[in-house]
């Protein structure tokens, strides 16, 4: 093969569909920088990152799957996590490597991942480990991904917020997962789940000591409906769909239902105002213990890094480490001890359409804001 026909076919394996534009199939990789070589970031900021974020639940509220990868170009680390809770038995894995030239390589330890066919197909594995969780899955797009740019010019910690890009989607799983001796197939009747891919600079990355206080208590809702995505305020439509790009709701109103000894989140409502002053109201009732707890993948926050450890994104932890735990998230004294940033798989229905999503606040912070009544949080009776 020539050097030419090579070069034709990796063009056209990142080709993308025009309802991307602008971006291009290479922007599903991690390598976003401008204006810079790839090896160097567009700013000196230790904070500076790139994650991608994949998650898998049933619809039944028995398994969940999130995992998640970063790189951080400036402090010369990459590394992955995978949660999987299965009954309220919450385990994760974590990997560490040191970074390298090769920002194409989507591993770190026993987890993977490798992009099939740019805003289309993906394709995750946790291989088999001391941890006694596994999982082969292959991820199918349904909603299509946008590009936008969030908070530019806020001030966080005293300093000015370089913000993030990126974007996020909507999907269906196929493949297994094993935990323990008990192995659950996937299919996509059966699963779905929401992804997302960003970059700029993030508050915390690095370690404690560079965490200044940007923890928003609640995140919002992640849920497919059959018409629309709902990530956040952000309304995603399907793949071809004659919408074009995307929309944005014009505000939303939270009352929320709470664990009355830990505070963790339980159920709710969400008023959806959209542009046109129409309101939809979405209920939503947590599955279960069914939470994945993303401080055990490193999103530290007021509560810390790790509940054992301590660790947070970007650190140095070397090069080739592996570690992680299982919590019994059925105790609430246990919930209570690893809440933070927390991932609720949820019951959610819309004008009489049931669908399974994600609900993520910052657990307790989110009780604290619904019980003082501000920014349009309050508490559901």
């Amino acid at each position: 093969m020539s050097d030419r026909t090579l070069g034709s076919e990796i063009a056209g394996f990142f080709e993308a569909s025009a309802e991307h534009r602008p971006m291009s199939g290479l922007d599903e990789l991690m390598v976003h920088n401008h204006p810079h070589p790839l090896r160097v970031m567009w700013t000196g900021d230790s904070q500076a990152y790139e994650r991608i974020w994949f998650t898998a639940q049933d619809h039944v509220g028995e398994l969940m799957v999130v995992a998640g990868m970063g790189m951080y170009p400036n402090l010369g680390t990459a590394e992955a996590f995978a949660i999987v809770n299965c009954r309220g038995r919450h385990t994760t894995v974590r990997a560490h490597r040191k970074l390298g030239d090769n920002r194409v390589d989507m591993t770190v330890g026993p987890i993977g991942f490798e992009l099939v066919e740019p805003f289309r197909q993906w394709h995750l594995w946790l291989d088999e480990n001391e941890h006694g969780t596994a999982f082969d899955l292959r991820w199918h797009d349904t909603k299509r991904p946008i590009y936008r740019q969030l908070g530019l010019g806020t001030i966080v910690g005293g300093r000015p917020f370089e913000g993030v890009a990126g974007y996020d989607g909507f999907g269906r799983q196929e493949g297994w997962v094993s935990v323990g001796d008990e192995r659950f197939e996937v299919t996509q009747q059966t699963y779905c789940g929401t992804r997302d891919h960003h970059w700029g600079v993030r508050d915390g990355v690095g370690g404690p000591g560079m965490y200044r206080g940007g923890q928003h208590p609640h995140s919002g809702e992640w849920v497919e409906f059959e018409d629309f995505g709902l990530w956040g305020d952000h309304l995603l439509y399907p793949l071809g769909d004659e919408r074009r790009r995307s929309g944005t709701l014009r505000g939303r109103e939270h009352r929320m239902r709470f664990e009355p000894d830990t505070h963790l989140l339980l159920s709710g409502e969400v008023d959806l105002i959209h542009d046109d002053g129409r309101v939809q109201t979405m209920t939503f009732e947590r599955l279960g213990n069914q939470t994945a707890y993303l401080r055990c993948g490193m999103y530290g926050g007021p509560n810390g890094g790790t509940p054992d450890g301590d660790l947070w994104h970007g650190m140095a932890v070397g090069d080739g480490v592996v570690s992680g735990e299982t919590y019994d998230a059925n105790d609430p004294a246990v919930r209570a001890r690893i809440c933070g940033l927390d991932q609720h798989h949820a019951r959610f229905e819309l004008d009489g359409e049931v669908a399974y999503g994600i609900v993520e606040p910052y657990d307790t912070l989110c009780y604290q804001l619904c019980q003082a009544g501000r920014l349009g949080f309050s508490l559901l009776d």
